[in-house]
């Protein structure tokens, strides 16, 4: 990963991100995020990162393991007008806005439902990062 500072400014990523299901995502911007966390019952480790460039576009990673077996994911997303640009390595769509916005609330509660625990800290590390 190349860092490269700017005066006042948090550092600007030239990243490439591993993705195990389609072509790596090159992005350069800010990392605005990241997390790791375990997961005590599956004995799954997972790591998390996000980036964000001056265009408000986003990458997005995820990496997952068990053992020695590892998952690796990631994503690009352009924000537009109406509907937002989605790369994940292997396929480009353009996502209406609205729907895209419908479903990650529809996920988020799909999560709390299933598990109040990951819900509360997921929603505890949004609210911190405002």
């Amino acid at each position: 990963m190349a860092v490269k500072k700017m005066a006042g400014h948090d550092p600007v990523l030239e990243v490439s991100l591993p993705n195990d299901f389609g072509e790596d995502l090159p992005f350069k911007g800010h990392l605005v995020g990241e997390e790791m966390y375990f997961n005590d019952d599956t004995g799954m480790l997972t790591m998390e990162k996000l980036y964000k460039n001056d265009s408000d576009a986003y990458a997005y990673s995820i990496i997952s393991a068990i053992g020695h077996a590892r998952e690796r994911r990631a994503y690009t997303v352009q924000p537009g007008q109406e509907t937002c640009r989605v790369n994940n390595g292997g396929l480009e769509m353009d996502y209406d806005t609205d729907l895209l916005l419908e479903l990650l609330t529809l996920a988020i509660e799909s999560e709390r439902s299933a598990s109040s625990t990951v819900y509360e800290h997921v929603r505890r590390k949004l609210a911190a990062n405002e």
